[in-house]
């Protein structure tokens, strides 16, 4: 019988172990930083216009942004972009702190922002900008630009995202690169009404439809799969717990001759 108890034991500790060794990978993946394209697919008509935006997701610390958006220019052409930055834009859900805002490098005062967007070109879009001096770094969620297209050919488009963040430096250091995910999207033109699942609000903007965008694609999705994972898998470890003490005492109290190490 003592051999038989101390298996149960050996089991459980292993069970427990296995589950402190999950819980910090539940854990980092909740946290993951991303960089995406939203929605991811859009599937619209010629001469049409869509609007995407490009967001950041479970940042930290952040103080400075880099980030091209290439597309097929003989699909889709940008007609207008706005970027959401400083701190009138944070109530809106943009990111970065900072005021007033600039384009003039020359001009950029301690606790100011500054962006460029002037490498551009048809077929790309930058956008840098950086908080400078007392500015306080952002953290959280938000949205880095958005950006609407015009549909002028058929055929299919990638939205190619690459970016850089940086952090807010100390005191006489410079800042460090955030690690993070960059999530890209596909643009798909046609001329067939039929073919097309796109529904156009009463602004003339394209909507995908929810098939086109799954919720794996959302940030905000990902970094709460994660989170219950996480709290299923304490709940299991307690109840586990909580079976095997009374597992034990009812064995001792109909006395199968254990020792009383409790």
């Amino acid at each position: 019988m003592r051999v038989n108890h101390l298996k149960n034991c050996v089991i459980v500790m292993l069970f427990v172990a296995s589950l402190f060794a999950a819980l910090p990978i539940q854990m980092a993946k909740a946290q993951t930083v991303t960089v995406s394209v939203t929605p991811q697919t859009n599937t619209v008509l010629v001469h049409q216009t869509f609007t995407v935006k490009i967001e950041v997701s479970n940042v930290q610390n952040l103080y400075a942004i880099d980030f091209t958006l290439d597309y097929n220019s003989a699909v889709i052409q940008l007609t207008t972009a706005h970027p959401d930055l400083g701190t009138d834009a944070i109530a809106g859900g943009g990111v970065l702190y900072g005021s007033p805002i600039t384009t003039d490098i020359n001009s950029l005062q301690s606790g100011g922002l500054y962006y460029n967007t002037s490498l551009s070109t048809s077929s790309e879009y930058r956008l840098f900008a950086t908080s400078a001096g007392t500015a306080q770094p952002f953290s959280g969620s938000g949205t880095l630009a958005t950006l609407t297209f015009t549909v002028i050919g058929t055929g299919q488009s990638p939205l190619t995202l690459s970016s850089t963040l940086t952090d807010h430096p100390q005191s006489g250091e410079t800042s460090n690169p955030i690690t993070h995910n960059d999530l890209s999207g596909t643009v798909n033109a046609s001329t067939n009404s039929s073919s097309s699942p796109t529904s156009v609000s009463s602004s003339g903007t394209p909507s995908t439809s929810p098939t086109s965008s799954p919720s794996s694609s959302s940030p905000t999705a990902t970094s709460s799969v994660p989170e219950v994972s996480a709290l299923v898998l304490v709940l299991v470890f307690l109840i586990t717990l909580v079976a095997a003490v009374l597992s034990v005492r009812a064995r001792r109290s109909r006395g199968t001759g254990f020792p009383n190490y409790f």
